[in-house]
C-alpha cells in the first residue's frame, strides 16, 4: 500500500526548494527547515564566505558530524545496556521459577 505523499515548498538558505515528501513527515521537513535556517544564518556570521554554498557545505558537513557523534554514542549505551538487560531477565526468570 502506497503512503499519501505531497508536494512542500521549503525556503532553505535563502532558496526554494519543492520536494515530494510523505505527509506524515511534513512537520519534520518544516523543523528541518527551521533548523537549517537558523543554523544557516549562524554559520553565516562566523565564517567568511564567498557563495551560499560555502556555508551549506559547512553546515552539512557539521550536521553528519552530529549525526556520527550520535550514533557512535547510542552504539555504546546499547552495548553497555543489552548485557544489563539480559542480566536482568536472567534475575526475572530465576525469581519467577522460585
Amino acid at each position: 500500500m502506497d503512503e499519501e505523499r505531497t508536494t512542500i515548498r521549503l525556503n532553505v538558505a535563502q532558496n526554494i526548494v519543492d520536494i515530494t515528501i510523505l505527509t506524515k513527515w511534513k512537520k519534520y521537513y518544516l523543523e528541518a527547515e527551521t533548523i537549517i535556517n537558523n543554523s544557516f544564518y549562524k554559520f553565516a556570521k562566523q565564517w567568511s564566505y564567498k557563495d551560499n554554498q560555502d556555508i551549506l557545505a559547512k553546515l552539512l558537513i557539521d550536521f553528519v558530524v552530529q549525526g556520527l557523534d550520535t550514533s557512535e554514542r547510542l552504539q555504546e549505551y546499547e552495548e553497555d545496556l543489552i548485557p544489563k538487560m539480559q542480566k536482568l531477565k536472567e534475575l526475572s526468570d530465576k525469581i519467577a521459577t522460585e
